[in-house]
């Protein structure tokens, strides 16, 4: 779309579309004629970059005509003269909708011979295009492909379409705008009439402003084309491109008033570019507006004829939803059969097929069969944890005739759109029914407790879950259908979470153990795989943790939940951040969002964009940092405990690694406040402390009260590693602290000390492992001890290469490299000098053995410290150009005593005293 008050007319985004029309310019400026064809649907933006084409083209040199103007009884060729030398530019809009005329100067233009170097001037054919099987069009989309100059204009991705919504006066927050872009497709055009239209997110949904926009240009499609655009629509991506357009050939031929041209497949594919994806053979219709356009506008008799034969040529799931919808008033017998192929589906562990068959099942259904159906695909769409099946299926739950069933359906809805509260609501109200009044059996009772213990667990109330558990197990219920087979095994599984969240970690490693050999080949297997790696890791058995992680990444291809998936690998990738696999980390984590952007599911999105938020500060990519934090600030949408522990953590992590301790504390302030503190004690999450520690310490000027608070804190924090040893600490040990803290009062021997043995204990975490050396080379320089500090820097120096953690690589590399590269500036006797200095020699000392003057060695040491940028002698025994000399300074220079080593006085020797290039 073009832009507002800007001297030359533009276009937003574009810019790969762009370059293609400057590369075709560019060609016919070189000598050789070409096309450049712009494709796209109404409201894609081609009219517009067409215009900024055209004065592209004129600003080049290129004569622009439009072939509307050239004389129609002469030829193309002679026309063109008319109207200047070339090179010509010859524009065509809207190629489909061109008259005879300019139809037959395409023609000729496109012709080869007219079209070589040899034929006159070159000639670039500016057409644009809407979808379209005319020969004509589809012919100079060949030639334009052939030289990689066809245009498609898809939608406008989110942040270009907010720009572009912007300049038009349209500011809409994240929520709208993803809205808008989502019904628009990201069209410019539809973009433009749902901003204009000021609608909510709930009117917006019911809009017409999409069907209404692209009405017209649906209707002018040749009979073929849209018939096949419909098939696209209903079929949703299930049939193979030859497939649908024989569908397509079928419903034309049934149809005696439509003429029967023959169906070009490939030709078809090729008109519609623009809102499909594919290899041309799978292929689906990718454009939203366009899909919902084409079925709102097919005949209802149509449809169910359509979806007949699309059910003929398919299989599977696939043959199941258009059977369904060919039966908008149900049939008994086909009900049988999807609810059998359903739990044949559970059995096998396809939870989520089974849940569509079984919900395709109700829809079939009428009475008494469908309100039992009703449970069952609820209970599987629960089991198989779809949150769109869920919302889609559970729209018709007030079909149910038995209020008790209508309101636990409800609560399972509540939870699954995260409002625990009121499900637990929902739940507690039913089961303490007194049993004389209750219309509902212990089976029932029984599914209602397993939905209670698991809306306790995700809310972390172990308490209130184990309750659940034990009263449920009191009923003794035997699980005969595969339904509650399946619902057995998911209690068990929030016995082993109820058992962790109460910080009964090893009963919960002993109850994974046994579940996993009772579960074996099941969806739940790999789901406790997943859960018993994260509860290793957290009892500090790394290992144990790596090895159960490794199995369940194998296991997802298989057999698994996904979106137990999903929270698997979020967690997952949170261990490997810690661990220091970053690589892994941001595959897993960005694995998890691409997968919740296609199942439209929360679980995991909150770890994983912890992960991505903590690698993008090391890694000073600011954009996708502020990204990642934005998202956790102010969009995280999870109740789970852990999930929600990682937010905080990566909120007070990324604050300390820019320099903002106030904002790290506050986030652990109101961490502290909640009930979420209590629980990652109980589960061994003390890791935070360091955290919150070291921001103290970090202040700018901490202050004796500070300190006072810091060194509180770390008592407490000590006492908490004491009980627990193998806990991990990946944000820094108790050792490390206490390192600081003895820094920071001048204690610089007792820092020593405890970083040495801080390393050490953090030797699982590069990332902390190396700040330490970090932390230690500083205070070694401090100290004159620059051998030592020079291998703790360089140290350092590799782990952050390892990582990429590029502002510590930088600030480590600055420090080893600070004064050395200074040194160049120095004369060679400047350099002898320094480095005699650097040993701890008076000025008499060196006087004698450079058998120079004691005033040259005064003149030349005043000459040469300013050039290091340095104003004492004692700044040059710290320096890092001494580290290079692997020279440390006695412990006793005359006047001073820099250094912490013992080594005995050192009287003159001459010999050692010759010059010596340094």
């Amino acid at each position: 779309m073009r832009v507002k008050a800007r001297a030359a007319e533009v276009v937003i985004g574009r810019d790969p579309e762009r370059a293609k029309v400057l590369r075709a310019i560019y060609s016919t400026l070189a000598g050789r004629s070409a096309v450049c064809l712009l494709e796209g649907t109404i409201g894609s933006g081609k009219s517009t970059l067409a215009a900024e084409a055209r004065a592209r083209a004129a600003a080049a040199g290129l004569t622009v005509v439009q072939v509307t103007a050239l004389a129609p009884d002469e030829l193309v060729g002679d026309a063109l003269r008319h109207h200047g030398p070339g090179p010509y530019c010859v524009v065509a809009d809207d190629l489909p909708h061109a008259d005879a005329q300019t139809q037959d100067a395409l023609e000729q233009l496109s012709d080869y011979r007219s079209l070589t170097p040899e034929a006159g001037p070159p000639v670039l054919i500016l057409a644009t295009t809407s979808p379209s099987t005319d020969p004509l069009t589809r012919r100079l989309a060949t030639r334009a492909a052939q030289t990689g100059t066809l245009i498609t204009l898809r939608g406008l991705p989110p942040h270009e379409l907010a720009k572009l919504l912007r300049i038009y006066g349209h500011t809409l927050d994240e929520e709208m705008l993803t809205e808008v872009h989502w019904y628009a497709a990201g069209n410019p055009g539809i973009a433009l009439r749902l901003a204009q239209a000021g609608l909510d997110t709930s009117a917006m949904h019911h809009s017409e402003i999409p069907l209404d926009y692209l009405r017209a240009e649906l209707e002018l499609m040749t009979p073929c084309l849209r018939t096949f655009l419909e098939v696209l629509a209903l079929d949703g991506g299930d049939s193979r491109a030859d497939q649908a357009a024989e569908v397509a050939l079928l419903a034309l031929a049934q149809a005696p008033t439509e003429p029967r041209d023959p169906i070009d497949a490939a030709a078809m594919i090729d008109a519609l570019r623009p809102m499909i994806s594919g290899n041309g053979r799978e292929m689906r219709l990718t454009d939203a507006a366009w899909s919902q356009a084409a079925t709102a506008l097919i005949d209802p008799a149509r449809r169910l004829r359509l979806h007949e034969l699309l059910a003929q040529r398919t299989s599977g799931l696939p043959r199941a939803r258009h059977l369904s919808a060919a039966c908008p008033d149900g049939n008994p017998g086909l009900g049988d059969e999807l609810e059998a192929a359903g739990m044949d589906a559970l059995e096998a562990g396809e939870y989520r097929t089974a849940a569509e068959y079984l919900a395709l099942s109700v829809k079939v259904s009428r009475g008494a069969q469908q309100s039992r159906r009703m449970v069952s695909a609820c209970l599987t769409v629960g089991i198989a944890e779809s949150p769109t099946g869920i919302v889609e299926l559970f729209a018709d739950i007030d079909l149910l005739e038995e209020p008790a069933l209508m309101f636990f359906l409800h609560a399972g809805l509540a939870f699954f759109t995260g409002q625990l509260s009121e499900a637990r609501r929902l739940l507690l109200d039913l089961l303490r029914v007194p049993e004389s009044e209750r219309s509902f059996d212990d089976l029932t009772r029984w599914r209602m407790l397993i939905l209670l213990s698991t809306v306790e667990t995700a809310a972390a109330d172990e308490q209130a879950a184990r309750a659940a558990i034990a009263e449920l197990r009191s009923l003794n219920i035997e699980p005969e259908t595969a339904i509650d087979r399946a619902l057995s095994r998911v209690l068990s599984m929030h016995e082993a979470y109820a058992l962790w969240n109460s910080g009964a970690v090893e009963a919960s490693i002993d109850h994974l153990d046994a579940f996993l050999i009772d579960a074996a080949g099941t969806a739940e297997h790999t789901d406790a795989l997943y859960f018993r790696g994260r509860v290793h890791y957290y009892a500090g058995h790394a290992a144990s943790a790596l090895e159960d992680l490794e199995r369940a990444e194998q296991g997802r291809h298989h057999r698994a939940v996904p979106a137990a998936a999903q929270r698997g690998m979020a967690e997952q990738a949170m261990i490997e951040f810690q661990l220091g696999h970053w690589t892994d980390a941001i595959l897993h984590a960005e694995q998890v969002i691409a997968m919740a952007r296609t199942s439209q599911d929360w679980r995991g999105l909150a770890s994983s964009h912890a992960v991505l938020a903590m690698v993008a500060v090391a890694h000073a990519d600011e954009t996708a940092a502020a990204e990642h934090t934005d998202w956790l600030s102010h969009h995280v949408t999870t109740s789970s405990a852990l999930p929600l522990y990682n937010v905080m953590i990566a909120l007070a992590w990324t604050a300390r690694m820019s320099g903002d301790q106030e904002r790290a504390l506050d986030v652990i302030a109101d961490f502290r406040r909640g009930r979420l503190s209590t629980w990652a004690e109980a589960v061994g999450l003390i890791g935070w402390r360091a955290l919150e520690i070291e921001a103290i310490l970090d202040l700018p000027n901490p202050g004796r009260a500070r300190l006072a608070e810091a060194e509180r804190l770390l008592e407490t924090f000590s006492q908490k590693v004491a009980l627990r040893p193998a806990l991990p600490l990946p944000y820094g040990h108790p050792q490390a602290l206490r390192a600081k803290l003895a820094a920071l009062r001048g204690d610089l021997t007792s820092a020593v000390a405890d970083y040495r043995a801080a390393i050490w204990l953090t030797a699982e975490y590069p990332h902390t492992k190396a700040r330490l050396h970090h932390s230690l080379g500083v205070i070694q320089r401090e100290c004159g001890e620059h051998l030592d500090a020079d291998e703790q820097l360089e140290a350092a120096r590799d782990i952050f290469a390892q990582l990429g953690a590029s502002p510590e690589l930088t600030a480590v590399q600055s420090r080893l490299l600070s004064v050395a590269g200074r040194y160049a500036s120095l004369t060679p006797r400047e350099r002898d000098i320094a480095h005699l200095i650097s040993q701890g020699r008076t000025n008499s000392e060196i006087s004698e053995g450079l058998f120079v003057s004691k005033k040259t060695v005064e003149y030349h040491v005043s000459n040469l410290l300013p050039k290091l940028g340095m104003t004492s002698r004692r700044e040059l025994w710290t320096a890092a150009a001494v580290a290079s000399q692997r020279i440390s300074p006695p412990e006793q220079p005359p006047g001073s005593t820099p250094g912490l080593r013992s080594h005995p006085p050192r009287s003159p020797q001459p010999r050692s005293l010759q010059p010596r290039s340094l």
